[in-house]
């Protein structure tokens, strides 16, 4: 969808009945299309992704010195909460990675710091967002 390069790397164990592993590479976009709308929000097992308006789901927009993470109380889950913040206060209209973390919410901020954003696979829609900013 956003055009990005995707590289494969492949490493195959040695020995009998060695098995093939895969893995890819990719970038993050650092916002969704100009005529998307943030819509939705997944993470699971240390991905993050958006999904629009459109239904088209897509890598969280994220910029290569902010990196997003959950659970424990650090830049990463700082810089995710600045994001989802951002996206909540701008009816999910204003989608550019790299919001300051003065920024996030606390009520998001913890939320992401919670180990419980760190089990499974979590969904959040726009509105829960702002449901948390209003509690």
């Amino acid at each position: 969808m956003f055009g990005l390069p995707v590289v494969g790397k492949h490493f195959k164990h040695a020995g009998t009945g060695g098995m093939d592993q895969w893995s890819y590479t990719t970038y993050a976009p650092l916002e969704l299309r100009p005529d998307d709308v943030f819509s939705r929000f997944y993470t699971g097992r240390g991905q993050f992704w958006a999904r629009t308006d459109k239904d088209v789901l897509s890598l969280l927009p994220q910029r290569n010195a902010l990196g997003y993470e959950i659970g424990y109380h650090g830049g990463g889950p700082h810089a995710l909460a600045a994001y989802l913040t951002q996206v909540a206060t701008t009816d999910g209209q204003h989608t550019t990675a790299g919001a300051q973390y003065e920024d996030a919410h606390l009520a998001i901020l913890a939320w992401t710091q919670s180990k419980a954003a760190d089990r499974g696979t979590n969904e959040l829609s726009l509105s829960d967002l702002q449901a948390m900013m209003a509690s």
